[in-house]
């Protein structure tokens, strides 16, 4: 059965979407029409826009059809977003692609933004908005000589940045003009991206590359100094809670690959009594050991004092309550790696 709703499968849908490439950002001029723009291409998103400059003050994100997001950023080089914050905004946004939309000269500012992308080794493409606009007041020159005028001062001021030529997408948010090319545009960027998401949702190494990582995050939620206290009394069920809901797997599910119950207890019972012949500093190490192991952790110092408690339990009681966390940890990841196999990488 292919799971769809599953809280596991949606949690591994983002985990890789946020590991591929899943977005377009659309960066610029202060009052450009970035946002009237996602509007005509996303008649529904109905991204703000206001007669003054820096209507979108934060970067704003809208669902693509199928697959992806437009990320409406703020204007460049405005008194709200410091140039140095746009860079962080970009740099935090992890967007491989971008259009930067003109609606006036080219200005210090912009090649700045610009050669900041190009450093950083984005998709740059370059879009002249509100072409309607574009008259010459002398009446001596053609819109296209117009364009023509634009492009070449876009391929003089990239031409010390970049090797490639470059030349704007003319468009209008008012009457649609470029609209369907730029659709065209994104509609084959989004494709390619979404291949690539369709490759790694079902690869080995991202299935397992999520496995430990919910396996290395569960660590820290166990290791508390109330776990002498759970060995002590033998009453691992606030465990076993705190392991499946961090997975996100159900009773259900559980049921469906053991076709029993698994507990911490039966794995405890499993364990063999080690023989009480280390010392207190080679039982510590021996549970380091163990335990980076089976989290591949490469350190456990936040959690060196609880461990170093549960040592002073006595090895006979410490060394099987952990190996037993550790064997149940091991049937959930089980549990959860048996859901995602059988899920579909729908995006949303």
């Amino acid at each position: 059965m292919k799971m769809i709703n599953h809280p596991l499968v949606k949690a591994y849908r983002k985990f890789v979407a946020n590991r591929t490439p899943h977005a377009v950002g659309f960066i610029g001029q202060p009052d450009a029409g970035k946002s009237s723009l996602i509007n005509k291409l996303l008649p529904k998103a109905k991204a703000y826009t206001g007669v003054h400059t820096d209507a979108t003050l934060t970067a704003q994100s809208y669902d693509y059809p199928i697959y992806g997001e437009l990320i409406d950023f703020p204007g460049v080089g405005t008194e709200e977003v410091t140039l140095s914050q746009y860079k962080k905004m970009i740099k935090a946004s992890n967007i491989s692609t971008f259009y930067y939309v003109f609606g006036s000269k080219i200005r210090e500012t912009d090649m700045e933004l610009i050669k900041y992308l190009y450093k950083e080794k984005k998709e740059v493409h370059f879009i002249y908005n509100k072409v309607d606009a574009m008259v010459d007041v002398n009446h001596d020159d053609s819109l296209e000589s117009l364009k023509h005028t634009k492009d070449t001062e876009l391929k003089v001021m990239l031409r010390p940045y970049i090797k490639e030529q470059k030349d704007y997408l003319f468009v209008s948010a008012l009457t649609g003009e470029g609209i369907e090319t730029l659709q065209q545009q994104l509609k084959t960027l989004f494709e390619a991206q979404y291949q690539v998401y369709l490759e790694q949702y079902n690869s080995a190494e991202m299935k397992e590359s999520y496995l430990n990582y919910k396996v290395n995050s569960v660590f820290p939620k166990l290791f508390t100094p109330a776990l002498k206290e759970v060995i002590s009394r033998e009453s691992y069920s606030v465990l076993e809670r705190t392991i499946r809901s961090h997975f996100r797997v159900e009773a259900d599910d559980v049921y469906d690959k053991f076709h029993m119950w698994p507990s911490i207890e039966k794995h405890i019972a499993q364990q063999g009594k080690p023989e009480n012949t280390f010392s207190h500093v080679m039982d510590f190490a021996k549970m380091v050991q163990i335990l980076r192991s089976a989290f591949k952790l490469k350190s456990l110092n936040p959690i060196q004092s609880v461990l170093g408690s549960l040592i002073e339990m006595g090895l006979s009681q410490a060394f099987p309550a952990v190996q037993g966390i550790i064997s149940y940890t091991n049937d959930i990841k089980a549990v959860a790696k048996n859901i995602i196999d059988q899920s579909t990488p729908l995006y949303r």
